[in-house]
This record gives structure tokens, C-alpha cells and sequence, in this order.
């Protein structure tokens, strides 16, 4: 994921009334809030890349192909030539995984709900929380996703994530979404990502969904404060060459979690960050 991609995400839901600066809380502790996995793709409008390709029955998008939609030629031509540019993108991100192998109907809300009951099962501060089967109505629903970017072509990157909608604590039950994204150092040309059936992205998507399960069943739990900045981790956890000035918060030893914040300093709550190491 890049940081024009990012700059979208948080534009779209800006536009959409999708993101604040204001508190988000998952229900309070006790409340017998019950979580679900979906294995329905996340939304084309506000939660993705303008342009991106959705591969058909999967829940992997492909972006950063080409580049038409950021020409600012697209714009002198209103909303037409915003129309025609992200018609563009789509059909040569399209292209571009075409013959890969990955072009499949891949879910991942199997291996995700199996990340979370472990990671539950090691860090249930809450017994009253109830983890169940995939696509069942619930307080939590949780949509995975992964994104292929083809930016550093002939290299393409993997990025992994968690959409959690629920009510917010903290405005009245209002309906709300955050963002988990694993940002991943790992980067290769679509061929290795290919070989051996895949083995590469899948054993990212399995090392990704561990981590972000971890940090998912935290903050359900409140045990994840965003606005807990730490000085310790600032230092030691590396930041990613494509996205700068993220601020490391407390989190588990073995995780490097961050937030952005706002030119004002302040926290976007839709939006943690996992950066692998």
C-alpha cells in the first residue's frame, strides 16, 4: 500500500462521512458483543483505490498499474475525465493480473476467523465475547482484504487487512468502520508471487492475518490505545518506504502498530496500522 493509495482511502471516507477525528470505541466490556467474519469484498467507493480491479469472487483487489486517474489531465475534464481515467485504471490493473494465478475466487474469512479464535484463546480479557461462524449477523463484522500493487512494477507489493463495522461507544451507537492494515516489506515480481501455487502470497497473507487478528482482538477489548504514543517504539519499529510519519503506539513486543494523524496532530481513529519488520 502507497501513500497515494492511503491519501484516497481517507479521502473517499472523508467524502462518504466514512472517517472523523472523533472517539471510536467498540462496545463496552460485558456486553456479550458477538464478532462475525464476512467473506464479502469491501466496498469500491470508499475503501478502496480509485481505479482498482476487483478480481471477480475474491476478496483481492489490484491497483497502481497505471496511473490515469493521478494525471491531472483527468480532472480538466470534470467529472467526465475522472469517469474515463478510472475506467482506464480498471481495465489495465485488470489486465495486469490477467494471467496470474491469483486471478481466483480467494476468501480469506476462514483463516481469519481461525486467527481470531486463537488469537482469543490467548487473550480473552472479556469472556463475554463471542466469536462466530463467517457471515453471521453480528455486533462486529469483519470484512478481510488483501491488495496486489503493481507501483514499483516489475515488482508488485501485498498489503492485508481487516475492515471492523461496528456501533460506536463513544457517539451515541452511531454506525462506524475501522481499518487494520498490515504493511508488508516483502516485494517481487508477480512470478514468485505465482510460483508453487501461490505459496509466497499465502504465507503473507497467513503471517499478516496472525498479526492482525492479534491487534483486531486488543482493541475490541480496549487494550489498544491509539492515543498512547510510545517513545520506545518510535525507535525501534521501522517505518515503510512508502508511507512516512506514522506514530508507533504500545503495542505487544512482537508488533510494531502505529496511527496517522491529521497536520494538527491528531489521531484518525478509522485508521491502525501493522508494519512488518
Amino acid at each position: 500500500m502507497n501513500k497515494s493509495f492511503f491519501s484516497l482511502i481517507i479521502i473517499a471516507m472523508i467524502a462518504t462521512g466514512c472517517t472523523t477525528t472523533k472517539s471510536i470505541q467498540y462496545p463496552a466490556k460485558g456486553s456479550n458483543t458477538t464478532i462475525s467474519v464476512s467473506s464479502e469484498q469491501i466496498s469500491a467507493m470508499t475503501e478502496s483505490g480509485g481505479g482498482d480491479h476487483f478480481i471477480e469472487g475474491s476478496q483481492i483487489t489490484v491497483g497502481d498499474a497505471s496511473n490515469a486517474l493521478s494525471n491531472p489531465a483527468s480532472n480538466a475534464f470534470g467529472l467526465i475525465g475522472v469517469g474515463v481515467a478510472t475506467a482506464i485504471d480498471k481495465r489495465n490493473n485488470g489486465a495486469a493480473i490477467s494471467n496470474s494465478n491469483l486471478k481466483q475466487a480467494i476468501k480469506f474469512d476462514e483463516i481469519v476467523n481461525k486467527k481470531i479464535s486463537s488469537a482469543l484463546q490467548e487473550n480473552q480479557a472479556d469472556t463475554s465475547l463471542k466469536l462466530m461462524t463467517s457471515n453471521q449477523a453480528s455486533d462486529v463484522k469483519i470484512v478481510p482484504f488483501a491488495r496486489l500493487s503493481f507501483k514499483e512494477k516489475p515488482d508488485v507489493k501485498a498489503v492485508f487487512g481487516l475492515k471492523a463495522e461496528f456501533k460506536n461507544a463513544a457517539d451515541n451507537n452511531k454506525s462506524a468502520k475501522r481499518l487494520y492494515n498490515y504493511i508488508s516489506q516483502k516485494k517481487a515480481p508477480l512470478t514468485e508471487w505465482d510460483a508453487n501455487n501461490n505459496t509466497v502470497f499465502f504465507t503473507q497473507a497467513n503471517k499478516a492475518f496472525d498479526a492482525l487478528a492479534q491487534v483486531l482482538v486488543l482493541d475490541i477489548q480496549h487494550q489498544l490505545n491509539l492515543e498512547a504514543p510510545s517513545e520506545a517504539n518510535q525507535k525501534k519499529c521501522k517505518s515503510t518506504s512508502d508511507f512516512s510519519g506514522i506514530t508507533f503506539i504500545s503495542a505487544p513486543e512482537n508488533l510494531c502498530v502505529g496511527v496517522l494523524k491529521t497536520n494538527k496532530g491528531v489521531v484518525l481513529p478509522n485508521f491502525v496500522l501493522v508494519i512488518e519488520q
